[in-house]
């Protein structure tokens, strides 16, 4: 039996269609909480029933960059605008709003004081049991031979120091014990006899102190040669005994096999001292230091916590993982720790507001460096290796310090992260009301789940550490400074002045006629740098120069003149020097020229008998925004070009005579 695949596309179609639903209602949801917290919690009148003379301008919730005079659709997104009515936030500042008690519950707004503590990092890893290194043993045969006999013949057992091993039977061996019992006998037979000179026994000791030396140097035990010197015969075989004491871990000798000078015959490991090796991921590197004490739990003893001290960290990351090996020394007296088991651990840490570790514990005390466990109270040598022992200050984490800085420091959820600024939004009071201001601040590192306040906040403060991306939205709706928002920088233009500035007196018509070329010229570049069009951008700044040229004050009074060539002399300096500067130079150019050109316009008006409007990209490099002159209220970006055309909104119109409104 067949089926037609095509019964299953109205089914895919459907499921399409919902998801669409869905997201529009969610789209639709998102902009109407944003929509109600800008209105302090009470529904926005739809835009007929809006007093005119009530309404500053409109904006777009999705979009508060745009700012229209009058009511419509969004030019991005095409959703009706709402109004930002005059008296709303009236006497705030830009960076402040409040919310109506009903907002505020909507956003669940919750706000908490900046403290001022020691600050405590907690850095969680993970990692595995592992064998000490520095406490394995390899038992190897010294001579080539035979294995005749293994007292130890499997794995696992424990083994202490001096326990028998093995028996070999070596050719070699009997060699040795030969030459030894000759060069005894010589030794003692130049002792018994006087006659002979004294060279000739310093020469029969010396031979029979190298041939014992070489059955030492053979591991051979101390009571096999005691027992070769009473019998005076070479024994059959000689024994192998444990050098150090452990657990036999692995066993690669059998009875009767025949082994060379070196071959491997036990591993032994002493269990009762253990590595931890874990792993801490990059962000940690810093709270992670040589001698820091590291707790840990296993699966096997669950609630039961361990402790070591972390004796290496790696030098070299993981670029696969992201991570650095730690390695922690634990001891391990009653073997509930076994190499492979599973850990979870934390090594915790008290730090300064510039990340130095600080560990009062170690002040003054004196540590191994290769060994973190072996700590005095002043100087020796280590337990272990006999090192020297070094002052804990040393190693760069200890202080003699009484008592651990206190910083400044906010919850994590305080901060709005934005890529280049961080915002945090603090409560105030306003006439028995919560305003909400945004608040640029300098972080330095977080530690756990708080962030270590450089600048811009006081103690005593009260942060947002819920909600603040609520409050964000409305700041974005009512157009003030946001996240996506930020204020204008110094060297950005400012917001034209209800009046002005203007000339001491007005200037003619021979002016206008003689600056018109001017104006067209801007317009003409601004129009090839939308069009993205290099050749006709060049071409239009090169009529500007020209155009600069023959701009002289006919009919401006005495005392305007200087004021009117300096203007002239500033647009011609925004112009790139190179006639062949790119697009792209020449839009980086573009704002300082439209300043120059706006004051120009504004101290002596112009002639061109409709308003020369004003449009404002809140994109433009990086966000920072800039202006330029149309003579057409249709928004054509020449920053962005053909890439967002229409991003901008008209912010003024500069009349014939200098004046701009908005």
């Amino acid at each position: 039996m067949t089926t037609d695949s095509r019964a299953g596309e109205p089914r895919r179609r459907d499921r399409v269609i919902i998801c669409v639903v869905i997201a529009l209602l969610c789209l639709v949801a998102g902009a109407t909480l944003g929509w109600l917290l800008a209105s302090g919690g009470q529904p926005v009148t739809v835009p007929a029933t809006v007093p005119a003379d009530d309404v500053r301008y409109w904006t777009c919730s999705m979009h508060p960059q745009v700012r229209l005079l009058k009511a419509g659709q969004c030019p991005i997104c095409f959703m009706d605008l709402i109004p930002v009515r005059a008296g709303q936030d009236a006497a705030l500042d830009e960076r402040q709003m409040t919310l109506s008690e009903r907002a505020r519950l909507l956003a669940r707004v919750e706000t908490r004081p900046v403290e001022r503590r020691s600050l405590e990092h907690e850095v969680r890893m993970v990692g595995k049991v592992a064998v000490d290194e520095t406490r394995i043993t390899y038992i190897s045969s010294y001579v080539p031979g035979r294995i005749d006999r293994l007292f130890v013949n499997y794995t696992g057992i424990f083994v202490p120091k001096g326990v028998h091993l093995a028996e070999i039977y070596s050719p070699e061996l009997l060699v040795a014990q030969k030459e030894y019992l000759l060069a005894l006998d010589a030794a003692e037979s130049a002792r018994k006899d006087a006659t002979r000179p004294a060279a000739v026994r310093e020469t029969a000791d010396a031979l029979l102190q190298a041939s014992r030396r070489k059955l030492q140097l053979w591991a051979i035990p101390e009571d096999q040669v005691a027992e070769l010197e009473r019998v005076h015969q070479p024994l059959d075989h000689i024994r192998i005994d444990a050098p150090e004491e452990g657990w036999v871990t692995d066993r690669q000798g059998y009875e009767g096999m025949y082994v060379d000078t070196g071959t491997r015959i036990f591993t032994l490991a002493d269990l009762r001292s253990v590595w931890v090796l874990l792993d801490a991921y990059e962000l940690d590197i810093g709270f992670i230091h040589y001698g820091q004490q590291a707790h840990f739990e296993t699966e096997a003893y669950p609630g039961q916590v361990f402790t070591g001290r972390i004796a290496y960290v790696d030098p070299v990351l993981n670029e696969a993982t992201r991570t650095v090996k730690v390695r922690v020394t634990v001891a391990n007296p009653e073997m509930k720790l076994r190499p492979g088991m599973f850990v979870r651990a934390k090594v915790t840490s008290q730090v300064t507001e510039s990340g130095q570790v600080v560990d009062t514990s170690l002040a003054g005390k004196w540590i191994s460096p290769m060994h973190p466990e072996v700590i005095k109270d002043g100087p020796g040598q280590c337990d272990v290796c006999g090192m020297d022992l070094v002052p804990a200050e040393s190693l760069g984490f200890a202080t003699t310090q009484a008592a651990v800085p206190e910083v400044l420091v906010i919850p994590q959820t305080a901060v709005l992260l934005t890529g280049t600024r961080v915002i945090v939004y603090v409560e105030t009071d306003h006439t028995g009301e919560p305003v909400y201001e945004s608040r640029e601040v300098r972080l330095g590192i977080r530690a756990g789940d708080d962030y270590v306040v450089l600048d811009g906040l006081r103690e005593g403060e009260r942060v947002v550490v819920r909600g603040a991306f609520q409050i964000d939205s409305a700041m974005q709706i009512q157009a003030k400074p946001s996240m996506m928002r930020p204020p204008q920088e110094a060297d950005s233009q400012p917001e034209s002045p209800s009046e002005p500035p203007r000339s001491h007196a007005v200037a003619g018509a021979m002016y206008h006629d003689h600056f018109k070329p001017v104006l067209e010229s801007y317009f003409e570049l601004a129009a090839a740098l939308v069009a993205d069009d290099a050749d006709r951008a060049t071409a239009a700044s090169a009529a500007l120069r020209r155009a600069l040229g023959g701009a002289i004050p006919h009919g401006l009074p005495a005392e305007d003149e200087a004021l009117f060539k300096k203007q002239i002399a500033a647009i011609e300096g925004a112009l790139p020097a190179a006639d062949k500067a790119t697009v792209e130079e020449r839009r980086k150019r573009l704002p300082a020229l439209t300043a120059a050109l706006r004051t120009c316009l504004h101290l002596f008006g112009h002639n061109l008998g409709s308003p020369v409007y004003r449009v404002h990209c809140p994109m433009a490099f990086d966000d920072k925004g800039a202006d330029w002159l149309s003579p057409a209220s249709q928004v054509l970006n020449p920053y962005f070009g053909k890439k967002m055309l229409r991003c901008g909104e008209v912010v003024g119109q500069i009349g014939p005579d200098g004046r701009e409104s908005r």
